[in-house]
């Protein structure tokens, strides 16, 4: 497992050197390279998900580095689903560079799989992981475009997508996130009434999951807004995902919840 996700990472870090190297040599042969080794990290990672998945008998995201793993698989296919759909060529770099980030958190850790406590072991719990991780990783998307878009605000160079591109793709990220992870709260909601009897509890981590949700709910509000576009939707973008990882990993390992990483 620890050689196959070596290979892993040097696949999608081949991909960041391609990338850069596409920004300061105007090749399109090299954003069609770059473009090939994420596809064939993503089959990579999509099937050691499912020898994990299949071992476990269960959606195996339920300590540190599984979700770091999982959140990283995610992210590569939201990318893959713009970049096949808007072709955002060397936008893939900032993405990528997010991915490495993730799976550079994840390597030194065990890729142990411990069984689920019997709260847990329901189809619930794998809608309410599935909605959840596929929610942040369209905010991680729209994180990256963000930071891209204030990018070439200030540069304006011809190898990056133009502003109105960006701020599309930064808005539908914020609309295909914001709708998956409110049926992760719908999920969560009905996972808890079931394993303990109430629909919502004051607990940290479903308080700050809630105010992720309006965040996002706000910015869903705010494209409409004239004021509120351009760079300071931008800025939003960061901070809210700002907020996403708080509540991802700030509380669960700085904080006692009844989400725990370990």
């Amino acid at each position: 497992m620890k050689v196959l996700l070596s290979l892993l990472f040097a696949i999608y870090l081949a991909a960041v050197l391609g990338y850069l190297v596409r920004l300061a040599w105007d090749r399109p042969w090299l954003g069609r390279l770059a473009l090939g080794l994420v596809m064939g990290g993503v089959i990579l990672q999509t099937g050691l998900l499912g020898w994990r998945w299949w071992q476990a008998g269960y959606l195996p995201v339920s300590n540190l580095f599984s979700t770091l793993f999982f959140f990283s698989w995610a992210l590569e296919l939201i990318y893959l689903y713009f970049e096949l759909r808007y072709r955002i060529g060397a936008t893939g770099l900032f993405v990528m560079l997010l991915n490495l980030v993730l799976l550079a958190g994840a390597l030194p850790r065990e890729a142990q799989i411990s069984p689920l406590i019997p709260s847990l072991d329901t189809p619930l719990f794998t809608l309410h992981i599935l909605f959840s991780f596929a929610g942040y990783a369209f905010f991680a998307m729209a994180f990256s475009i963000g930071a891209l878009y204030l990018v070439q605000s200030r540069l304006q160079t011809r190898h990056l997508p133009d502003k109105l591109l960006l701020r599309r793709i930064n808005e539908e990220s914020i609309f295909l996130g914001f709708g998956l992870f409110s049926l992760c709260m719908i999920a969560g909601s009905y996972w808890a009434y079931v394993a303990w009897g109430y629909w919502f509890s004051w607990n940290i981590k479903s308080v700050w999951s809630f105010l992720v949700w309006i965040f996002y709910a706000g910015m869903c509000h705010a494209k409409f807004v004239r004021r509120w576009q351009g760079s300071v939707y931008a800025w939003l973008s960061i901070a809210g995902f700002a907020v996403v990882l708080f509540t991802y990993l700030g509380i669960g390992l700085l904080l006692q919840s009844n989400h725990p990483l370990e």
